[in-house]
């Protein structure tokens, strides 16, 4: 017969007993497979290959091709062929007609080919700085998954083993209730609490198998690192290297570079250069000449037409500056509250192993209390449950300190 002093003494650490219920939750085709060769940077980088904003980093790069193309180009536009006729018939009809014809190519007027030069290298910069953004932006999401995973495990594990606690007390009670030592109601409500142990199980368990999912559809691999914990950097200060701010930074700046670009360009009226020929026949001397024909044609004036396309620039670049600065000022927030967050979690971690020491000897003198009949079991089961979350919370504080470091250096801008 096993005693209930014998439970008290497998229960007092959560300790692991026989099962009455089956695990409530199948294996699941989402589970996840540790490698302890991967690190934490492995999986951001093969993410990364497979995130759909790679779409936008493609076209950036294109972008900067395009642009490289015109900047490094001759000549500063559409080239065309020209051709004109000229006789006299419906005037004076004399029988004099006139072909001219050329090729004109526009060219870059002063300054012009430095500026677009500009716009390709900052934006071939804002490219560069998008991607590295990108895949900080990602390391969040991971950093984010796998913590996920941690603590949903972590509750399972508690979960289970605070149902072999329940299911080993039923065991015992429902023994002594056949020996006349305990009513049935003591059975009922021991009954009653290894249910809703169980029911609180499969909910965490349902919690990992949602987890996994998560960061196998962020991921798109059921292989995740064995250890991914990070130590809190020496300098967590927000600065300008952070990659979303040089990111925002060097969107600014190829804005202003394409609103210098704008300024020199006089939209529909490149300067030109055209070359022909200009040939001339009189029907009735019958002469007939031929002679070069040279154009340069040079855009005066005209501003009233240009400015709003350089204010339209303007306009994107203010915009640009706005959001900079927006979010400059969430990141700083968002650093604030993370450092914050941190020093209370370790704050309360302390608290929590405490009250975790506290627990224990709680739950060693109130199954003494039981076993000598001096409480009843429902008050036996609320100390239990209060110990019980006392224990389950000193366990989380240890994860969620871990996290926070994490937290923290994705909001400063530290990537693993």
């Amino acid at each position: 017969m096993i005693h209930l002093r014998q439970f008290l003494v497998l229960s007092l650490l959560f300790g692991y007993g026989p099962l009455s219920f089956a695990l409530t939750v199948e294996a699941h085709e989402d589970t996840l497979v540790i490698d302890e060769n991967l690190s934490l940077r492995d999986v951001i980088d093969a993410t990364y290959q497979h995130y759909p904003q790679q779409a936008i980093v493609k076209a950036y790069e294109d972008e900067v091709q395009a642009l490289e193309q015109r900047s490094t180009s001759w000549i500063a536009g559409y080239p065309m062929v020209y051709l004109q006729y000229i006789d006299d018939a419906l005037i004076s009809n004399q029988g004099i007609s006139e072909i001219q014809s050329g090729y004109q190519v526009p060219v870059w007027m002063w300054g012009q080919k430095e500026a677009s030069q500009r716009v390709t290298d900052q934006s071939s910069l804002a490219a560069e700085r998008y991607a590295v953004a990108l895949k900080h932006e990602i390391a969040g999401l991971v950093r984010n998954a796998l913590w996920n995973i941690r603590i949903t495990e972590n509750r399972r594990d508690l979960a289970h083993k605070i149902l072999a606690v329940a299911d080993e007390l039923l065991r015992v009670v429902r023994r002594r209730v056949e020996l006349g030592d305990m009513s049935k109601s003591d059975m009922l409500l021991a009954e009653s609490d290894a249910l809703e142990k169980k029911s609180l199980l499969m909910q965490a368990e349902a919690e990992v198998i949602h987890a996994n999912k998560a960061y196998q559809s962020l991921t798109r691999t059921r292989l995740m690192p064995g250890r991914f914990e990070e130590k809190v950097a020496s300098d967590r200060s927000l600065s300008d290297s952070h990659p979303a701010l040089a990111a925002a930074t060097a969107s600014v700046e190829r804005a202003q570079a394409e609103v210098d670009f704008v300024r020199l360009s006089k939209q529909g009226n490149q300067p030109s250069v055209m070359i022909g020929t200009d040939s001339t026949s009189v029907q009735r001397s019958r002469d007939y000449g031929t002679g070069t024909n040279l154009v340069f044609q040079i855009p005066i004036g005209g501003d009233d037409w240009h400015a709003p396309q350089v204010a339209q620039a303007n306009v994107i670049l203010n915009e640009k500056l706005a959001q900079r600065e927006a979010l400059h000022r969430q990141l700083e927030k968002a650093a604030h509250e993370a450092e914050h967050i941190l020093d209370l979690d370790q704050k309360a971690l302390v608290v929590a192993s405490r009250r975790k020491e506290i627990a224990e000897e709680q739950l060693r003198m109130s199954k003494i209390a039981l076993e000598n009949g001096e409480i009843s079991m429902i008050d036996y089961l609320k100390i239990q449950s209060t110990a019980q979350t006392a224990l389950k919370d000193a366990a989380e504080r240890n994860i969620l300190v871990l996290k926070d470091i994490s937290t923290l250096h994705q909001a400063v801008g530290i990537s693993p």
